[in-house]
């Protein structure tokens, strides 16, 4: 019965690393399930954000990938080297964002923090409110830290 247990245990080891490694490979990039992350930071925006802007993030060992949410509201994960990251928005008529919410807070190996831009059309600042891990815990309010620069 042992035995049984321990080919389980072995299977179940080998599948899950198998799935990280697939799903590395549908995002396009280096796949090692066995070196962790320690650094992850999420940027997502309101209801009342345009579904016409994109975001991306830039620097030395950043990773980084856009996907939407069900409103069509992109959601900027990255990974890596999140606190070094520059992160650039834009929208289809122009103007251009970026922000350095991402090194408000410490990273640690534990939670990942999520930043919420409350996003205004008349505005050339925004607002972002960043959480740790569970999304009730408000950590820092960064008033006039999502800025216009173009």
């Amino acid at each position: 019965m042992k035995r049984w247990m321990n080919r389980i245990g072995l299977t179940l080891m080998a599948a899950s690393a198998a799935a990280m490694i697939a799903a590395d490979a549908f995002a396009g990039e280096p796949s090692d399930p066995f070196v962790a992350t320690a650094e992850k930071f999420y940027l997502e925006f309101d209801t009342l954000a345009p579904t016409d802007i994109d975001c991306d993030a830039t620097g030395p060992g950043v990773r980084s990938w856009v996907t939407r949410n069900l409103a069509g509201k992109p959601i900027l994960r990255i990974t890596g080297n999140a606190s070094d990251a520059r992160i650039d928005c834009w929208r289809s008529d122009g103007s251009r964002y970026t922000t350095d919410a991402n090194r408000a807070l410490y990273y640690n190996t534990g939670e990942a923090i999520y930043g919420t831009v409350s996003f205004n059309r008349n505005s050339d600042a925004m607002t972002v409110v960043l959480r740790r891990g569970s999304r009730e815990r408000i950590q820092k309010v960064l008033h006039r830290s999502f800025v216009r620069v173009k």
